[in-house]
């Protein structure tokens, strides 16, 4: 049976720059390790959480794992304080979505420096 801990693996282009892009929106390295010559590096937003990101460089999937499909998964994060997070994710200069309203929800989204995008939806 599954339990609830999760791994969701990213493949980027530059592992260091990918880190601190989450870095500056408060996530916090898990386990930083080196496979085969290639960084690879668990991140979370607290250390308590059941989801974590793993980013690996693309270039040693694709060299290792061809059969391995390298797109993006299609995420949806939760903030109890969106629109501080809007302003927050607009200072990093990313590509960033106008934040719409949904029913009873503000939801935005954003892209990471590798162009994958990610949604944010306020609590209901």
């Amino acid at each position: 049976m599954f339990t609830e801990d999760i791994q969701i693996m990213l493949y980027v282009d530059d592992v260091k720059k990918a880190v601190t892009f989450w870095q500056a929106l408060d996530f916090v390295i898990i386990e930083e390790q080196e496979v085969d010559g290639t960084s690879v590096v668990e991140l979370a937003i607290t250390t308590n959480a059941k989801a974590h990101f793993v980013l690996y460089d693309r270039n040693f999937i694709e060299s290792n794992s061809p059969e391995v499909a390298t797109n993006s998964p299609s995420l949806m994060f939760f903030s109890q304080d969106i629109f501080t997070l809007y302003k927050k994710v607009g200072e990093l200069n990313v590509p960033r979505g106008e934040m719409i309203s949904l029913g009873d929800r503000e939801v935005f989204n954003f892209a990471d420096p590798d162009g994958n995008y990610f949604a944010v939806s306020s609590m209901a």
